[in-house]
């Protein structure tokens, strides 16, 4: 079968959205996104981006797979349990669509690490669960001027949040502090929340390497409790250690109100 034709009939259902065209996807078929985390919120989000027909995903991750990490990767299978976790997802991704290029890394993420990785890469995206990692790819994304996507869960709740260099605040500006009671081992997981959430997540992501529709400017808060959604307004932190000394040019720039701990900051599995 003729590829261009394979590929229009595969996509054919996403370009029936109203404004969004052949050129969207093309747009999506060269783009490359990093993905920091293979589980439940992670394999969820990478799902749909290699549905969607994403060029290029680069998925980190590190560890092998446990049995007790099957309630929400749906990206990986029983089989797998002892195996590295991001070869195993690398694989089912591939087998999901041959159209997305997947590069599969073990290894634990520090600014340094993720630096060779970056060249070519659009769109960042965090799903991982513990503040280390999270801050150095935020660090990393300030260097390099690259926009940041940061996803968080835990039990019932969940956050969201588009941070671009020269435009917006970045993590340290939202969360200046460690909580010290966090355990990133040791917090309620419920597979369709972490599914929930790679799903907003998924979505954000095309618009923003796309151009279809506009990216939210916002934090965004979900409680699947009660299926609530804040979007809560936040700026960009004078004297920031990360993002402070980039000049900045939209609409964040007039925002007066910061949610400097709108709440416990949840972390992905």
């Amino acid at each position: 079968m003729n590829v261009a034709v394979s590929t229009n009939k595969r996509f054919s259902r996403q370009l029936l959205h109203d404004g969004f065209a052949e050129d969207h996807q093309e747009r999506l078929r060269s783009s490359t996104v990093l993905l920091a985390g293979a589980g439940g919120v992670g394999g969820q989000i990478a799902y749909g981006l290699v549905g969607a027909g994403i060029g290029k995903l680069i998925l980190i991750h590190s560890g092998d797979l446990e049995i007790e990490d099957l309630n929400r990767q749906t990206v990986l299978k029983e089989s797998a349990i002892g195996l590295p976790r991001v070869e195993a997802a690398a694989e089912r991704l591939r087998e999901y669509s041959s159209s997305t290029i997947v590069e599969g890394h073990d290894m634990p993420i520090t600014t340094e690490s993720l630096a060779p990785l970056l060249k070519g890469v659009d769109l960042i995206i965090d799903a991982r669960h513990n503040f280390p990692e999270r801050r150095a790819m935020n660090r990393a994304a300030f260097e390099k001027r690259t926009p940041l996507l940061f996803t968080a869960m835990d039990a019932l709740e969940a956050q969201m949040a588009l941070f671009v260099p020269g435009s917006t605040g970045c993590l340290e500006c939202l969360y200046p502090d460690d909580p010290p009671y966090w355990d990133p081992l040791a917090f309620p997981v419920f597979g369709a929340v972490a599914h929930a959430l790679g799903a907003f997540a998924a979505m954000e992501a095309i618009k923003y390497v796309t151009g279809f529709l506009k990216p939210t400017e916002r934090l965004c808060l979900f409680d699947m409790g009660d299926y609530s959604i804040r979007k809560v307004k936040y700026r960009r932190i004078e004297g920031c250690p990360v993002c402070a000394l980039l000049p900045i040019a939209s609409v964040y720039a007039s925002n007066t109100h910061s949610e400097r701990n709108p709440g416990s900051l949840p972390v992905n599995r």
